[in-house]
């Protein structure tokens, strides 16, 4: 026996949010009076198309430029510019040296911004400098411990052990049989 509706074809079916004058989708529309973004957000999305284009190198620079000025607070800004320097630069050692002016320049603005931190010292281990990156990972632990992971990672894990091993080996210098320094 073939099912058959008693509703009419043409009737309209309602939910009972519907019927009470609510409807589900209004508790989830966004206000209409947000505020417009900023000036540095926009800067900073146009950066970010910009150092996706192969040909674009200088455009993006200069738009991560005018982001950073614009809005000097924003930390993610400043860590995408260094990333994107690290990536455009050809040479070994101009990318680490462009990408740690750029750090060092948002963290003159930002001193205690654990990501910027945190992403000198993923720079520094990449360079392989694990003693300042050992050091900027646990600054940018001390400033925001949900940091904190990174200290879990298998590479970092190793260049703690190597800097703890190294620290061990100039306590032993300076202390000589007897336990007196020889300083």
């Amino acid at each position: 026996m073939p099912f058959t509706s008693s509703v009419p074809s043409n009737a309209t079916v309602t939910t009972p949010a519907q019927r009470s004058g609510h409807h589900f989708l209004q508790s989830r529309r966004p206000a209409l009076n947000r505020e417009a973004p900023s000036r540095g957000s926009l800067l900073y999305t146009q950066a970010l198309q910009l150092a996706r284009l192969q040909d674009q190198e200088e455009a993006a620079r200069t738009a991560f430029e005018e982001c950073c000025r614009a809005d000097p607070d924003n930390t993610k800004a400043w860590v995408s510019w260094a990333q994107f320097e690290k990536r455009v630069k050809k040479d070994h050692q101009d990318r680490f040296q462009s990408c740690r002016q750029v750090l060092q320049q948002g963290l003159t603005l930002n001193r205690t911004s654990a990501a910027l931190i945190q992403a000198w010292g993923l720079m520094e281990l990449q360079k392989g400098n694990i003693l300042a990156a050992v050091l900027l990972l646990e600054r940018s632990v001390q400033f925001e411990p949900r940091n904190s992971p990174v200290l879990r990672w298998r590479a970092v894990q190793l260049a703690q052990q190597t800097v703890m091993s190294q620290r061990r080996k100039l306590a032993n210098l300076s202390c000589p049989i007897g336990g007196q320094t020889a300083l």
